[in-house]
């Protein structure tokens, strides 16, 4: 869950440039310890830690700058330098990397478990395939739905594949939040409710992003082929009487669009680039057709 800036400064401590503590671990540690269990919330949150971890060592593999890491009582987060990792196969591959990771866990500590049956092993195996089985839950932000976005990004952009998932993340917390009412009324197990109000809360903070990306969009379309040397094309036709806004659909930090401009007749009236619309766009206002430009 992201917090209030403020907030974080109150309730966080800074432990050098890159690292804060929330102080709320504190009294779940020492309730843990003071109710016998503390044995298992160790285990657990080491679980969540290397998890996370394999998240921060692909990153840092693939050279995406990590800004901060931050731990709370239920996990460790790391926030990226940028609001999103500019690359569809990057950002696939660090967010694989956490649910393999539990997967790996999960094997090591089954196998441990056949030849020393501890029922900490035991617990550690299913915590493992649990971190493993939500996170490819295709909703975000967690694992499975930043991997789907990264596959559909390299068809449809970065601006559709993100409005897709939105609306794909709400349906699939409309399904958890039924089936852990439904689980409540039976087992009395309320993991499904957290899980659900934490996917809700946390969508709201992707939604945002969304406009963010959008207008990062706009504002460094014309440095792309200068920072990557080389893009990929795609060619899109258009009708000239459409709005020219439509183009933010499309958009992609790893294409560049040209746009055929079609009359009733589909004769192609104008040849456009990205640039050129968006340009028009921040010129003239939102309400631009193609065929005024």
């Amino acid at each position: 869950m992201k917090i209030p800036k403020l907030h974080q400064k109150i309730f966080d401590i800074p432990v050098g440039k890159k690292l804060r503590i929330s102080i709320w671990i504190f009294p779940i540690i020492f309730a843990s310890v003071s109710g016998g269990y503390s044995h298992l919330f160790f285990a657990a949150y080491l679980s969540a830690a290397l998890h996370e971890l394999a998240h921060i060592v692909c990153a840092h593999f693939l050279k995406i700058g990590i800004d901060r890491i931050n731990i709370y009582p239920f996990g460790i987060s790391a926030r990226l330098k940028s609001t999103y990792i500019q690359s569809a196969e990057k950002e696939f591959l660090v967010a694989i990397s956490g649910p393999f990771c539990s997967l790996i866990l999960f094997w090591l500590f089954s196998s441990i478990y056949v030849l020393q049956k501890q029922s900490l092993l035991l617990y550690l195996a299913d915590t493992n395939l649990a971190l493993c089985i939500i996170n490819l839950i295709p909703s975000l932000p967690l694992d499975g739905g930043r991997m789907l976005k990264a596959l559909l990004t390299q068809r449809f952009g970065i601006i559709r594949s993100y409005n897709f998932m939105l609306k794909l993340s709400r349906i699939v917390i409309l399904v958890l939040i039924i089936s852990a009412i439904i689980l409540v009324t039976i087992t009395y197990n309320f993991s499904l409710i957290l899980i659900s109000a934490f996917l809700l809360q946390n969508l709201v903070w992707e939604q945002q992003s969304v406009s963010l990306i959008a207008l990062k969009e706009i504002l460094s379309s014309k440095d792309k082929i200068k920072l990557k040397n080389i893009l990929p094309t795609k060619v899109i036709c258009v009708s000239e009487g459409k709005p020219a806004s439509n183009i933010l659909k499309f958009l992609s930090y790893d294409h560049f669009y040209i746009v055929n401009v079609i009359d009733e007749n589909c004769k192609i009236t104008n040849i456009l680039t990205e640039a050129e619309i968006l340009t028009a766009l921040t010129k003239n206002g939102i309400r631009t057709r193609f065929g005024d430009i």
